[in-house]
């Protein structure tokens, strides 16, 4: 999973796969902390499908303005270039796999 910084261009990245796993977090975030290591775990074992990318609001905002999220965690499923689901809030791990695998 990578960690996007503000000097990262995420046009550049996503433009890298297929599909892209965009994870919206903040530190300060309860659920945030659980998701994290679901997400991670998951992005691991199914990297050949999709590349995630994890966008810590705090310290990127402008990213999460640009695709209009109001509330984290928040998860986009992206395939080349264009937002093809989301989910809001936090997820157990069979449905985070379950969504990931119906939509790669």
């Amino acid at each position: 999973m990578k960690q996007l910084t503000s000097t990262d261009s995420l046009d550049e990245i996503l433009s890298q796969h297929e599909f892209s796993l965009l994870y919206f977090s903040a530190s300060w975030c309860g659920p945030c902390k659980t998701m994290s290591p679901l997400v991670e775990g998951v992005s691991n074992l199914m990297e050949d499908r999709f590349n995630t990318i994890k966008v810590d609001i705090e310290n990127t905002p402008t990213f999460a303005a640009d695709y209009g999220i109001r509330s984290v965690p928040t998860l986009l499923l992206v395939k080349n270039d264009e937002v093809i689901d989301q989910r809001v809030g936090g997820l157990p791990p069979q449905q985070l796999v379950q969504w990931l695998e119906q939509l790669t």
